[in-house]
């Protein structure tokens, strides 16, 4: 599984409205597992959301066609998230010790 980070996100973005642009027509194919839109403590968007794939590829595909596209009027960014093959690094070399 490979996630994508969009950042930059309408302050008002749901995680439906995250999906619905995220599987618009004529979009990269493929199978996506999670939505996720950031909320501070008192229920308001932090602005950035996560989407999960079940691959790599297509998580890549996604963000070469997303990124600095435009939710509404707002344009958004993508990226990879990097940190979770970081921490699968580690954990399994701390493991082999």
């Amino acid at each position: 599984m490979s996630r994508l980070i969009v950042k930059d996100l309408p302050s008002y973005v749901t995680p439906a409205r995250l999906r619905e642009h995220f599987e618009q027509k004529g979009c990269p194919a493929g199978t996506i597992t999670d939505f996720k839109v950031a909320l501070k403590l008192d229920g308001t968007s932090r602005r950035f959301g996560f989407v999960g794939y079940k691959t790599e590829k297509e998580a890549t595909a996604a963000k070469e066609w997303f990124d600095r596209t435009f939710v509404d009027s707002t344009r958004i960014s993508v990226n990879i998230v990097e940190v979770c093959k970081t921490l699968l690094l580690f954990s399994l070399l701390n493991r082999s010790r």
